[in-house]
């Protein structure tokens, strides 16, 4: 029984990592109750992509990390579009990944709820990413 559904099946992305997409509820992120409310913190901007939503990164992860094993940490945060294990070609994942929620108020709950998480004998350490610079 699988517990999510597949939008796009799983494709090869950049080389050695692989991008899952999952259905969602909302097709587009929600910005209008993020300027509506004036929350939004300003170092957060640049996570934010029209098409995929928030982009939360996750760092700590175990080598046998899957897009199930990010799925199945944030669903209870809330809506979904994209979850990405960085792996490398041996498909073990590298230590990180990248999972793009659709709310802003999802994302932040996601990242007070899962920093320090113990995985396998390591802290996660969860926030939004980062400007490329």
């Amino acid at each position: 029984k699988q517990w999510y559904q597949r939008r796009v099946a799983i494709t090869a992305g950049e080389a050695g990592s692989t991008w899952g997409e999952f259905a969602s509820p909302v097709l587009q992120p929600d910005m209008a109750s993020i300027s509506s409310g004036g929350v939004l913190s300003e170092s957060h901007k640049s996570s934010y992509d029209p098409e995929k939503g928030w982009c939360v990164f996750v760092y700590n992860l175990p080598p046998t990390a899957t897009n199930e094993t990010l799925y199945q940490l944030f669903s209870k945060f809330g809506a979904i579009n994209s979850v990405k294990p960085v792996v490398d070609k041996n498909e073990k994942c590298k230590g990180y990944g990248f999972v793009h929620m659709v709310n802003y108020e999802d994302a932040c709950r996601s990242i007070q709820s899962l920093e320090g998480t113990p995985m396998q004998g390591k802290p996660l350490q969860v926030r939004f990413k980062n400007a490329k610079k």
